[in-house]
């Protein structure tokens, strides 16, 4: 009985224990770990350029940052940790051992169930039913997560590994031998390169903005430039679009430039004037017209103006906009306080005969205001009435042949001035041509039908100023006796309406391959007329009446401030007789 009870007792307290029982144990967390108290072997280091800030507009800086990468190896540990964990019994089988337990205990101890049990058998029950009991309740399972103490150990070494790490390098000098070599092409082609570039703290800034000297006025969006950077055994290369970083503007060539808001050419849709130099950002382009911004407006402006260039905006920034305010007739200086020279004799005429409006050409600037100029002074200083004076504009439709005829045919003519302006040129017989319309309908020479014309009116005496742009052969080439060819088509010319009117005198504002410039320069100053027609005004301003007089005045001033304002020569020349008073 006694024998009993101490079974039961072990059983319990094996019971006890089991539902109570914990155990820890340690576990591989990381086999890969590294020692942080480990110093780490440098396999490489190597400056590189990365990039930092792409260019724009507003910043055409393309901006490369030095950095150091440095390769270094470290040895690898295999880490663990401890952990808590709880277990609980297997109910099922620990009832089935402890009975089996129980029953091996009960047939070793008593004669209930075998009652010839011999010493060794005896023995061999109780160790058996201790065996049982044991195993039946430590046989347990887990219950419930591993519980982790944070108590870590590196056990052993498992390999290597190597690590890149990459910091800025603010200061590459310390680095001998760093220098940077630098290419941008441009469709296939170098357009800049230099070597052995300087860091600024590390950084490499380039500025785009000198790409605008060598892109093409049409871009699109595929078009590159390609950045190509070699340094330390490295290359880099960056590939930027242009249009990026920057814009197209119209550069105005011409001496002054009319924006207007519609794309007609009249009178009533100026919005205002601009000088050369000019910068306006352009938003579309067709064949004859410009769209562009100014003042927050899109308004228009001839391609003839002025052309396309690519800009950014420290140099769009650095091209000031120069506008010549509205300025009325009689406000410029030779516009007004014009001596009488004689007094009105009915019989003086005056024509003013221009192609300048019509065709395909660009209309020449301050023409109507030239012609106004014109008939100021014939109506000022010679003191014609309005009816004396003719203003014809030669169009397709033929009426202005109809009222100059009606005119040659009218009453007897003192004295006649015929100012011509438009577009003229030299014809392969060395003579002048007059554009009639346009380039590819035209009179053959100005003899042909002015000539005649002006002989039919038989003046007194005639004075005929021609100020003409030339187009067409303009070749010069030495003739012999100091003459060009350009001159010769002049004499020629010239000579014609000589034979025809001894009489006159005919003053050429230039020759072929000259431009007739207007009065204006890339600053403010602009006095709205042609350099000829503004001297002409002058010497007769400053009452020169002879034709030599005022041909003096022409050439002394007229060249001089085309190369001025200009750099380009103009010439006068005048043929006939330089005796003619103006005023008799």
């Amino acid at each position: 009985m006694r024998s009993g009870y101490r079974f039961l007792f072990i059983l319990a307290a094996l019971y006890l224990m089991a539902i109570s029982c914990t155990s820890s144990r340690w576990v591989v967390t990381d086999e890969n770990a590294l020692n942080p108290n480990d110093e780490p072997t440098v396999v490489e280091e190597n400056i590189v350029l990365l990039l930092e800030n792409r260019p724009s507009y507003q910043n055409p800086q393309i901006v490369f940052q030095s950095y150091l990468t440095s390769d270094r190896e470290y040895q690898e540990w295999l880490k663990m940790e401890r952990t808590v964990q709880q277990y609980r019994p297997k109910w099922g089988f620990m009832f089935a051992g402890l009975a089996a337990s129980a029953y091996a205990f009960a047939a070793a101890n008593s004669s209930g169930i075998s009652p010839a049990v011999s010493s060794d058998q005896r023995t061999v029950l109780n160790i058996s039913a201790g065996l049982l009991a044991v195993v039946s309740v430590l046989n347990m399972k887990p219950t419930g997560e591993p519980i982790y103490t944070g108590e870590n150990q590196l056990m052993r070494q498992s390999g290597y590994v190597i690590i890149s790490d990459t910091t800025k390098a603010d200061d590459v000098d310390i680095y001998n031998g760093f220098a940077v070599d630098l290419e941008i092409g441009y469709k296939d082609e170098i357009i800049y390169s230099e070597p052995n570039l300087d860091l600024s703290s590390g950084r490499l800034e380039i500025n785009l903005s000198f790409v605008s000297d060598y892109v093409e006025s049409q871009l699109d969006d595929a078009d590159i430039i390609v950045l190509r950077m070699r340094y330390n055994g490295n290359i880099l290369t960056e590939e930027v679009r242009i249009k990026d970083f920057l814009e197209p503007h119209i550069l105005i060539t011409s001496p002054i430039a009319v924006l207007r808001n519609t794309r007609q050419v009249t009178e009533q849709n100026i919005v205002t004037e601009v000088g050369q130099g000019s910068s306006l950002r352009l938003i579309h382009q067709d064949e004859e017209w410009y769209r562009v911004l100014f003042g927050g407006s899109e308004v228009f402006i001839s391609t003839h103006s002025g052309e396309v260039e690519w800009r950014s905006s420290d140099r769009s920034g650095s091209s000031a906009i120069t506008e010549f305010a509205e300025v009325p007739f009689g406000h410029i200086d030779v516009e007004n306080s014009v001596p009488i020279l004689k007094s009105n004799n009915p019989r003086d005429r005056a024509i003013i005969l221009t192609n300048g409006f019509s065709g395909d050409f660009e209309p020449r600037q301050y023409l109507d205001r030239d012609h106004e100029l014109f008939r100021f002074y014939m109506r000022s200083a010679l003191q014609m009435n309005r009816e004396q004076i003719l203003t014809l504009e030669m169009d397709t439709l033929d009426h202005w042949k109809d009222e100059l005829e009606q005119f040659a045919f009218s009453d007897s003519v003192s004295a006649l001035h015929v100012y011509l302006s438009g577009y003229g040129y030299q014809t392969e017989n060395r003579e002048i041509g007059l554009h009639y319309v346009d380039r590819d309908s035209s009179f053959n020479t100005l003899s042909d039908y002015l000539f005649g014309i002006f002989e039919d009116i038989n003046p007194e005496s005639m004075f005929l100023y021609v100020d003409l742009e030339f187009s067409g052969n303009e070749n010069e080439r030495e003739l012999g006796n100091g003459r060009s060819s350009s001159t010769l088509a002049l004499f020629q010319t010239a000579g014609i309406l000589l034979r025809k009117l001894p009489n006159s005198a005919i003053i050429f504002s230039n020759r072929p391959g000259q431009r007739s410039s207007v009065y204006a320069s890339s600053g403010l100053e602009n006095q709205r007329h042609h350099i000829f027609n503004y001297y002409l005004a002058d010497a007769i301003k400053r009452r020169n009446v002879r034709i030599a007089d005022i041909v003096r005045h022409l050439e002394n001033n007229v060249d001089y401030t085309s190369r001025r304002y200009h750099d380009r020569p103009q010439e006068v020349i005048v043929f006939g007789n330089t005796t003619l008073y103006i005023n008799q």
